[in-house]
C-alpha cells in the first residue's frame, strides 16, 4: 500500500514538473537539442528516485516519456506559431 502511495506521488509531483519544465524549454529556446533535454530530465530522474525511493529504471523512463512529450508539444507549439505569423500582403499575391 505505501508503495502504491509513493509511486502516486511521485507521478503526481515529478510527472507535473517534467512536462511544465520540459515543455517551457522546448518552447522558449528552441535551439537547444531534444537530447540534452531528455538527458537532463533522466538526471532528474535519477536523482529523483533517491529521495522518493522509487524504482530508478522506472523513475527514469517515466520521465524521459513525459519529457519527450512535452518537447513535442512545444515544438509543434512553436510550428503552429511561425505558421500563424504570415504577412498580410503575402496573402493577397
Amino acid at each position: 500500500m505505501e508503495a502504491i502511495i509513493i509511486i502516486g506521488v511521485y507521478c503526481l509531483i515529478m510527472g507535473s514538473i517534467v512536462l511544465f519544465a520540459s515543455g517551457l524549454v522546448s518552447y522558449f529556446f528552441p535551439k537547444i537539442h531534444v537530447i540534452f533535454i531528455l538527458a537532463a530530465s533522466a538526471l532528474a530522474g535519477l536523482l529523483a528516485s533517491f529521495v522518493f525511493d522509487v524504482g530508478t529504471l522506472f523513475a527514469i523512463i517515466f520521465n524521459i516519456i513525459f519529457s519527450g512529450l512535452a518537447v513535442a508539444l512545444g515544438r509543434f507549439g512553436r510550428y503552429l506559431k511561425n505558421k500563424t505569423d504570415v504577412e498580410p500582403e503575402s496573402i493577397l499575391h
